[in-house]
Parts: C-alpha cells; structure tokens; sequence
C-alpha cells in the first residue's frame, strides 16, 4: 500500500500580511498531480488544515477544491484536526464524507477510532488521534486527575486496542521528541518547561506515525516516526527547510520504504544583508524578484525610505530589520558594569557604545548635549 503523509497545510495564512492562498493553491496542484502520477492508496493530513479555528471563505473553499481533485482520482483521505483548528467545524459532515472514502476526525471522543483497509498483504488499520490537551481527557476519566502531555496520549493508547499484529498507522498532531530534540521554527515552539513534549517511544508499537505540528520534516526517534512538515515555508527561520510530500510503501509487516519528494513554491523566501546602497544594486544586477525577501540592513547611519527604495526590485519584500555586527553578536545590555555615579547624557553614551561598538561623534554628542538640556536635564 503506497501512501502519502502531509501536514500542517496552514490554509489562509498570512506571513507578514501577505496571503498565502495563492501560493497554497499552487502547492496543492502539485500534490493532486503527483497523486495522478503514484496513485497512491491513501493520503494522510496530519493537522493544522487552517491557520485559524475559523478560516477565512476562501481557504475553506482551497479545502474544498482541494479533497474534491483527490476524491475524484479515487484517493482515500485521512485527515485529523490540529492545534490551529477548530475540531468541532472541522467534524461538520464527517458521516456524510466518510461514504467518500473521506475520513476525518476533528474532535476526541474518548476513543482512539481506525479503519479498516486491506491490500495483498491483509488489513491495514489507520488510527485518527486529533490535537489534544490534558483538559480534553477529563470527561471521560473516572477521578479529576491532572495529566501532564505525555500521560494524557499514554491513557489513549492504553485505552486502545492494538492489535500489534497487524500493521498500524497513527496520525497524530502533536509536540513529539526523541531525548528532548526536534527540529523547531518560529511557527511551532514547545511550551515553557517543555510541558507539551512527547517522548516518541509511545509510539514505538505502531508500523508507521504521521506526525503534524512541527514545521521541518524530520524523523524523530526512528524512520517510520516522521513530521510531514508543513506545505509552504512560513517563517525566515524556514528559509532553509525542505517542504514536501512523504510517500511510504508500506508491504507486508514490518517492509516500509520512505521516499521525500519536494515541492517547488511558487515564491522563494529569502533573506538579503548588507548596507542598503549595496542591496540595490545587487537587486538591479540581478533585475528584481518576486521572492519572499526579509532585508537585512547593515548601515550604521541614517536610511531613507529603504522600504519603497527595495521594493522596485522586490514587490514581495516582506520586511526591513536593521542590524548592526555589534548587537548581532550581543544584543543584551550588561549594567552591571555601569557605574552607578554616571548622570542621565553619560548612562546615554555609555549605552550607545555599547550597542554600536563604537562612542559617540562630536557632532552626535553636541546634538545629545542640545537634547538633554531641552529635556531639562542639569548634568547631575
């Protein structure tokens, strides 16, 4: 049985007020072809379908067009609800779907549900473990018992029967780790404390864990434990993720084989550095782009208007940040080697040199002079 495994589509979201539907529309062409071309037996989304508990109509209508390509290429779905949906909306018309071949399940009943599928090799059970927290366990515990992450998928996997015999797949969206590592970003971190971490060796009786929540696709704990990654890159710490669909075959017991194949966006993200002046002509060299592009601006003066001056190169210039060498090796400021007796325009220089690397001109502490008078202060 061939599958696909996807996650963490993230429909309608939006990267710095960019929209990302078009782009998401463009990826999800790719995965329709590609299911035309291996005609997979299944297709596994792993949560986090919207951005949002309650997307936006056009992101709804994505979906739409999106599971009505695959369904009439004869694709089974299985689809599960993650941290960023609503699981109640997402639930809506599962019954009808399932007579679809389209099988999904937003919110925890307190059953761990499967189905039933059978290739040359016998029965292949699918299980659909939507995002949960403690707190969604508590209605269906004997006592009020405060669980932590970890113990809360443990009372759902012993309170299922696995039949290990058979092969088992597990969709599942949550912040699963082997000895406490996973590959993070800025759209998904673990929790104060690493409260939300699962150790991976829960997991360790079933043939083959599709993971969503993290946004790099990786294997945690062992080759058939594996984030699917999300569809697009959302974030510059991203930049350098791959993003793509992992296909298993999976034979008899115990023979899967794994294979990662990469979607091309429609637009790259990219990150830019140097002094503005330097940026442009590069940008003119190169004749512009339409990348995602976060500028990076090394100058240590003054910079005119670098958002509209970047921008005739780069329309889809995300946002400007300004750096320095100084506060990119060190961005904290140390007081405690700050004497105490130093007045208000001194604690100013002192500070200055110490973000900049470098103390203030004669002509910038004339002008903090000028200032610090105007404010009213007496030098003391």
């Amino acid at each position: 049985m061939k599958l696909f495994h996807i996650s963490d589509l993230h429909l309608g979201k939006k990267v710095y007020e960019f929209s990302m539907l078009t782009d998401q529309k463009y990826a999800l062409s790719q995965i329709c072809d590609l299911a035309e071309t291996h005609q997979p037996d299944g297709i596994l989304i792993s949560g986090d379908i919207y951005d949002k508990s309650i997307p936006p109509i056009e992101a709804v209508q994505l979906l739409d067009q999106f599971l009505t390509r695959l369904q009439k290429i004869g694709i089974p779905i299985y689809m599960i609800s993650g941290n960023h949906d609503s699981a109640t909306r997402l639930d809506f018309g599962s019954r009808i779907l399932e007579k679809q071949n389209i099988y999904l399940c937003g919110a925890f009943d307190g059953t761990l549900h499967h189905i039933s599928q059978n290739d040359a090799y016998g029965e292949i059970r699918f299980y659909l473990l939507p995002f949960l927290k403690p707190a969604m366990l508590l209605p269906f515990l004997e006592e009020d018992t405060h669980l932590s992450y970890a113990q809360a998928i443990q009372w759902v996997l012993t309170h299922t029967d696995l039949d290990t015999t058979k092969r088992n797949i597990l969709l599942a969206h949550q912040f699963v780790t082997w000895k406490d590592t996973a590959e993070e970003s800025d759209s998904e971190r673990k929790t104060l404390g690493g409260v939300d971490e699962i150790d991976a060796s829960l997991f360790f009786d079933f043939d083959y864990v599709a993971l969503g929540h993290l946004h790099s696709p990786q294997r945690i704990g062992k080759d058939t434990i594996r984030y699917g990654g999300s569809l697009l890159r959302y974030s510059f710490s991203e930049i350098n993720q791959k993003k793509g669909v992992t296909i298993i075959d999976i034979q008899e017991k115990g023979n899967i084989s794994i294979e990662f194949v990469p979607l091309q966006p429609l637009h790259n993200m990219r990150e830019i550095r140097g002094p503005l002046e330097s940026l442009l002509q590069a940008a003119s060299e190169e004749g512009g782009s339409t990348d995602y592009v976060r500028a990076m601006l090394t100058d240590s003066g003054i910079v005119l208007d670098p958002v509209t001056k970047l921008r005739q190169y780069y329309p889809n210039l995300m946002c400007v940040e300004r750096i320095t060498e100084r506060n990119e090796i060190n961005s904290t400021y140390e007081t405690e080697n700050i004497p105490e007796t130093l007045n208000g325009q001194a604690l100013f220089a002192a500070f200055f040199e110490k973000q900049q690397g470098h103390a203030l001109t004669e002509e910038q502490n004339t002008l903090l002079m000028q200032i610090w008078q105007k404010i009213g202060g007496d030098g003391e």
